[in-house]
């Protein structure tokens, strides 16, 4: 039987781990996925005070938190004056992007490699997903990137390699923060036509159409970042 969408979302290990109680890791979660999901924006003023009230926890946590967060490129830290969000970094996100691109093509070279009799109605089922949401005139930003994360775990999961998806996504900082800001300004009608081109390639099992589809879809972040650039400046530089 078909697994539900949800056990394909993207949550990270360190996220499982915060599960267990462990406060710096719950409240990185927390404060991680708020400046990923916009809820926090750049230059917005971050008090470890009234965070830990939110989070019903002492401070020592928060501030361990804000530290790895601004480690990320994150946060910023300034003594004296506060601690504040970061605007997204571009050249970080090209070194994430990188990154992400060499793993991901090695995944799907095996998985092209190792028939897996699940990947048809796995690709169905959230390629069925991502055009419902994003065809829906007020986008679910946190679906579609969702549904956009568990596309690209399909291939992970299908060669027994999900420990290394979860180890790609932790450090994917500035690329999801832009992926989300592309999911607001921009229609996703590439995204989805690149997503059904990668998936039949693979169920073809042709190698070289699968890497090919997937290089262009992972490199479309730099036409798209011109565009957001323009349309959003004030998550570019602090001013």
């Amino acid at each position: 039987m078909p697994m539900n969408e949800s056990s394909y979302t993207g949550r990270s290990w360190r996220g499982r781990a915060a599960q267990g109680g462990n406060a710096r890791e719950t409240a990185y979660q927390i404060l991680r996925d708020g400046i990923i999901h916009l809820r926090f924006k750049p230059g917005e003023a971050l008090s470890d005070k009234q965070l830990a009230e939110e989070l019903s926890m002492s401070r020592t946590p928060v501030r361990e938190a804000l530290i790895l967060l601004a480690s990320a490129n994150m946060v910023v830290l300034r003594p004296q004056v506060g601690t504040f969000v970061a605007p997204i970094d571009v050249q970080r996100m090209e070194m994430e992007q990188f990154a992400r691109c060499a793993v991901e093509k090695e995944i799907l070279r095996l998985c092209c490699e190792r028939p897996d009799a699940d990947l048809a109605w796995r690709y169905e089922e959230n390629l069925r997903g991502f055009s419902h949401y994003a065809a829906m005139k007020t986008p679910d930003l946190r679906r579609l990137l969702e549904l956009d994360n568990a596309f690209h775990r399909i291939a992970f999961t299908a060669v027994g390699r999900e420990a290394d998806y979860f180890h790609m996504m932790e450090g994917l900082q500035h690329v999801e923060r832009m992926r989300v800001l592309s999911n607001l300004g921009m229609a996703q009608d590439e995204t989805y036509a690149d997503h059904c081109a990668v998936s039949r390639a693979v169920l073809a099992r042709d190698t070289a159409a699968a890497l090919g589809h997937l290089e262009v879809h992972l490199n479309r972040y730099r036409d798209n970042l011109r565009l957001l650039e323009e349309k959003f400046p004030a998550y570019f530089s602090l001013g």
